[in-house]
């Protein structure tokens, strides 16, 4: 069942986005605690907006967001989201996303943006949920 994200999810939470993002596809090291660091940081936001998903007292998935003013209207912004892997392809995340579409349509909300990589399988799972590229968006970096 989904429910509202609660602080003593988070350790389980991080759990799952190291296992969820390896460094061997990400290039980035996550261990359970850094991960849950990290995830800590969003839940502590004024305007967090986080799901979980938990089938016999057992978290396997978890949704971290924020609500942001942009121009006029107020948006969902999808910052993370992780699903166990052996749990991936069973729902799971289509869950999630459910939740947060109906949160955004409860409160009026504008819509939902989120960034994921183009070489990572989450872009089709995203199209198939109704996701569109944007278009006129560029992402860019500085290191």
């Amino acid at each position: 069942m989904i429910r509202i994200m609660k602080h003593s999810d988070l350790a389980q939470c991080g759990l799952i986005y190291a296992k969820a993002f390896p460094v061997e596809h990400w290039g980035i090291d996550w261990t359970a605690e850094n991960a849950k660091e990290y995830l800590q940081d969003y839940f502590n936001q004024e305007k967090f907006v986080g799901y979980v998903y938990e089938e016999n007292d057992e978290v396997s998935g978890c949704i971290f967001a924020l609500r942001k003013i942009s121009g006029s209207k107020e948006e969902l912004y999808i910052n993370e989201m992780a699903v166990l892997p052996e749990h991936q392809g069973t729902g799971i995340g289509k869950q999630l996303l459910s939740a947060v579409k109906d949160y955004c349509k409860n409160r009026g909300l504008a819509g939902i943006v989120l960034y994921t990589s183009e070489y990572a399988p989450a872009a089709t799972f995203y199209e198939k949920n109704g996701f569109k590229l944007s278009k006129g968006t560029v992402c860019m970096y500085l290191e």
